[in-house]
C-alpha cells in the first residue's frame, strides 16, 4: 500500500517545522550547560542573580 506523495510545500513546512524544533531543543541544551558551567565558578546566590537580571532584560524586548 504506498502513501499519496506530499507536495514540495508541505515538506517545506515540516522541514522548517522539525528545524524549529531541533533549534529549540539544542537551545535548551546549551543554556543547560551554561548554567552549569556557571555554577562551578559562582555561588547559586551569584547565578540566580545574574539569570534574573537576564530576565528582566528579556522581558523588556519589544
Amino acid at each position: 500500500m504506498s502513501r499519496p506523495k506530499r507536495s514540495t510545500e508541505e515538506i517545506e513546512e515540516i522541514a522548517a517545522a522539525q528545524t524549529a524544533a531541533f533549534l529549540r531543543r539544542a537551545s535548551i541544551t546549551y543554556l543547560e550547560c551554561c548554567i552549569s558551567l556557571m555554577l562551578t565558578h559562582l555561588s547559586r546566590e551569584e547565578v540566580v542573580h545574574i539569570l534574573s537580571q537576564e530576565a528582566r532584560m528579556l522581558q523588556q524586548l519589544d
